[in-house]
């Protein structure tokens, strides 16, 4: 699933590689039609980038599952995620009722049962709408220790997306308005950068697995 994630990030990228070819294509008398093309270039790169941090997750899930790991087999860290139902239910279970579920949490700690019914949608959503610290909480749950990012400037790279695909998907600015601001040059610079982002996320959570990562 991590290469097929991979090929996918590529040719979502694509897409957005070849709207820009068309922005260039365009004449002086069409400046607001490239400039709103250019602005819609961040909301297909969001969708990009999204979707290679949760199927990063749901990879690794897979994993697991596929594998036939139990909890038992897992770090506490991976715990927290996979099972998010348990800790869930705890939360959400009466002062009656509370000291059950908790024990019942405690025992799963410690179960040899394959988790071949994990479900790989699950996804430690921490309300940044994936901004950086998405990823620092990925990064936590599952024990990597390599930087969330190739490099520290791409910091600045993610937070520049999702403040330009918030801004046009909530009405904030018109996609001409924040596209205006940014060359053809700069969008392909952008483009590069999040495609590299995603295959980056995707093959650093690869290598963390299959050198064991996940596990005790």
């Amino acid at each position: 699933m991590f290469e097929a994630t991979r090929r996918e990030i590529g040719n979502r990228t694509l897409v957005s590689r070849r709207l820009l070819a068309l922005v260039q294509t365009l004449d002086q008398s069409r400046m607001l039609e490239a400039a709103a093309h250019k602005g819609l270039i961040f909301v297909q790169l969001y969708g990009v980038y999204e979707y290679a941090v949760h199927s990063a997750v749901q990879a690794m899930l897979s994993a697991i599952r596929d594998e036939g790991l139990s909890t038992r087999d897992l770090h506490h860290r991976v715990l927290t995620l996979v099972l998010d139902g348990a800790f869930t239910s705890v939360a959400a279970s009466g002062r009656g009722r509370s000291w059950e579920k908790r024990l019942d949490l405690v025992a799963n700690f410690e179960s040899t049962a394959p988790l071949l019914s994990l479900d790989n949608t699950t996804f430690p959503a921490d309300g940044s709408h994936y901004r950086v610290k998405q990823l620092q909480t990925i990064w936590g749950v599952f024990g990597l220790d390599v930087p969330v990012l190739p490099e520290p400037r791409l910091i600045g790279r993610i937070e520049e997306l999702v403040e330009n695909r918030n801004a046009i998907a909530h009405g904030r600015r018109t996609p001409e308005e924040v596209g205006g601001r940014y060359s053809a040059s700069e969008m392909d610079k952008t483009i590069t950068d999040i495609e590299g982002v995603g295959t980056y996320v995707v093959t650093a959570m690869e290598a963390h697995y299959k050198r064991g990562g996940v596990r005790r």
